[in-house]
């Protein structure tokens, strides 16, 4: 034989090239590339779900709140049942804004002082819808 006929590959490398693509078309290996790609898919799921339906968490200054409806109820100089009614008006037009806000954004509602880390805080939005639910009650 001459040597323009040798084969460049001997038989050793060509099975190891025949035993690699083997190995990853064989069924175990298929069924472990399948089995991680459904479980990255429902961590991914799983992830997606919780990030919707978990609760948004916002302050609220409630000692504020307070502190400004008595300043500006003592302005009025009411009699002490005009006090009471408005009082009481007050307390029902806070906590009705305050369900009502908790229940149309899926949020948890905390006071300012409770919370060390920056949240949304809604104080305004609640003091203006209180201040028209005391004036729709007028």
């Amino acid at each position: 034989m001459s040597e323009n006929n040798e084969k460049p590959y001997d038989g050793d490398a060509v099975r190891d090239g025949v035993k690699l693509v083997s190995f990853i078309a064989s069924r175990w290996v298929k069924g472990a590339l399948l089995g991680l790609a459904g479980l990255l898919a429902m961590t991914g799921v799983a992830y997606v779900t919780a990030k919707a339906v978990a609760p948004e968490v916002v302050v609220f200054d409630m000692k504020g709140t307070v502190d400004l409806f008595i300043q500006q109820s003592a302005q009025l100089n009411l009699d002490e049942g005009k006090a009471k009614v408005l009082t009481t008006r007050f307390n029902a037009a806070l906590s009705e804004s305050l369900n009502a806000w908790q229940t149309t954004h899926n949020a948890i509602i905390l006071v300012k002082p409770a919370v060390m880390s920056p949240q949304p805080d809604i104080t305004a939005e609640i003091r203006s819808d209180i201040s028209r639910r005391i004036q729709e009650g007028q």
